[in-house]
């Protein structure tokens, strides 16, 4: 688990090296000068951080994450089973 740091009254977490890593973030093993990141409240303390590849996101609604958890959910209500509401 990360930790909540200040950074000029904002907050501030890092991502770690290893995973910019698997997902193709650095160049040549450092952070581009330029990386923009996408940052969404998605509601009470959840957050959906977001790094562009080759230009624009995708509306977070359309993106592959939510499609997927939309689909797990609906095959959850489809089978009958109690899924809890998020805030």
């Amino acid at each position: 688990m990360q930790k909540l740091q200040n950074h000029g009254g904002s907050g501030v977490v890092t991502i770690p090296r290893d995973d910019l890593e698997k997902d193709g973030v650095l160049e040549d093993g450092d952070l581009p000068d330029e990386q923009h990141l996408d940052v969404e409240r998605m509601g009470r303390r959840t957050y959906v951080v977001r790094i562009p590849e080759g230009g624009d996101l995708p509306e977070l609604a359309q993106s592959e994450l939510v499609e997927r958890l939309a689909a797990k959910r609906a095959l959850d209500l489809g089978a009958g089973r109690s899924v809890p509401q998020a805030d």
